[in-house]
């Protein structure tokens, strides 16, 4: 709060963390004047415990996928103002350069898994935001760009499902940041923000001030989450210093909007 911030996304592991416990920190927040814009998925077998891919070939397992993310919905729908749920297809074990598994068997399971979540999360009043991931944290030719994402939107055709940007990945895989930012245009709800060395924005080589020329035009009215992995050089430091730096970025595009606006 003190650092200025509007928010803070929540880890969701209903399974995990006691209900209790994420509850105290809910209403810590609410408490402080924060609001919930999201809750972050664990998809990754070492993270999360257990094999969770939404486009697994083995129907088990995206069963998996499913019961925990509806779990997850239901707790997005225990707040007053509910925060979105990001979901990820994410194999327990990354192939590259390629996957071995077929593109349409990857793309009809996690349609189908897709569906399901965000028929299930519409019903109860929650928004879904896929999160395309890079080859090298999940499939290696499969759901790594914000096209791809766009594409699934369009074919499942439920308006409560949306796409999120990663900074990082989005470097990695979509080309100009800028151009990705207007091809998910209004279906981009959130964005987890860090440079293209996944540290904390103006340590790397990513354009700010172009990403929040794009972010204007297109009217974006979502958040930004801070996600630099790790906290480098620690996360106190990290959080002090982003803040300050991206409203720059934001006083500078208004002063340069103002330039090109003179006579």
């Amino acid at each position: 709060v003190e650092a200025g911030y509007d928010g803070i996304d929540m880890d969701a592991e209903p399974d995990l963390i006691p209900e209790k416990q994420f509850n105290e920190v809910k209403d810590l927040a609410h408490s402080m004047g924060l609001k919930v814009p999201a809750l972050v998925g664990a998809w990754a077998l070492w993270h999360a415990g257990e094999e969770r891919d939404l486009a697994s070939p083995d129907p088990s397992v995206r069963n998996t996928a499913v019961t925990y993310a509806k779990k997850c919905v239901d707790l997005a729908a225990t707040f007053d103002d509910p925060p979105l749920f990001e979901i990820v297809p994410c194999p327990a074990k990354n192939e590259y350069p390629r996957t071995k598994i077929p593109y349409k068997t990857l793309r009809d399971g996690f349609l189908d898994s897709t569906e399901q979540i965000a028929r299930y999360a519409k019903e109860r009043g929650v928004k879904i935001a896929i999160e395309p991931v890079n080859r090298f944290e999940a499939y290696a030719g499969f759901m790594n760009t914000i096209p791809e994402v766009i594409d699934v939107i369009e074919s499942v055709g439920l308006d409560n499902l949306y796409a999120l940007a990663d900074f990082f990945h989005v470097n990695m895989e979509d080309g100009p940041i800028t151009d990705t930012l207007r091809c998910a245009g209004d279906r981009l709800i959130h964005i987890h923000l860090a440079d293209g060395n996944r540290q904390a924005p103006g340590t790397g080589h990513i354009n700010f001030l172009d990403i929040i020329r794009t972010l204007d035009n297109i009217e974006f009215a979502g958040y930004m989450a801070l996600d630099s992995v790790p906290c480098l050089p620690d996360w106190r430091t990290l959080v002090k210093e982003t803040l300050p730096f991206m409203k720059q970025m934001e006083r500078t595009v208004s002063l340069q909007g103002e330039i090109a606006g003179k006579p």
